[in-house]
């Protein structure tokens, strides 16, 4: 079992002691407990670092799972299904505000 120190996994971070110790704190690293000191095994900070993504390629992978609406697309039957709504239906609020300030004829 190879532990680190907080000041040696510090170092293989190229961080500062203090932000490995939120880590911990916060629970996004693992760390035992030795006498009065906290040692990180590691394993643990083997599993800390992760990859980093591009926002690029998270926008790309959620355009490419976003399919186009077809005429068989239970979707389909909504379109323009609020056209014969009351007037309290959002779609048709102008109209109604339309005919609420219009003058009163006699």
């Amino acid at each position: 079992m190879d532990v680190l120190t907080i000041q040696e996994t510090a170092q293989m971070l190229k961080v500062s002691p203090i932000t490995v110790r939120r880590f911990i704190a916060d629970g996004r690293l693992e760390a035992v407990r030795v006498g009065r000191g906290a040692r990180v095994r590691r394993e643990a900070l083997d599993q800390l670092v992760e990859p980093v993504t591009s926002k690029s390629a998270k926008a790309r992978a959620a355009r490419e799972t976003v399919r186009p609406m077809t005429w068989d697309d239970p979707m389909s039957k909504l379109v323009g299904s609020a056209t014969d709504a009351p007037p309290t239906d959002s779609s048709r609020k102008y109209e109604y505000l339309a005919d609420a300030a219009a003058p009163e004829t006699p």
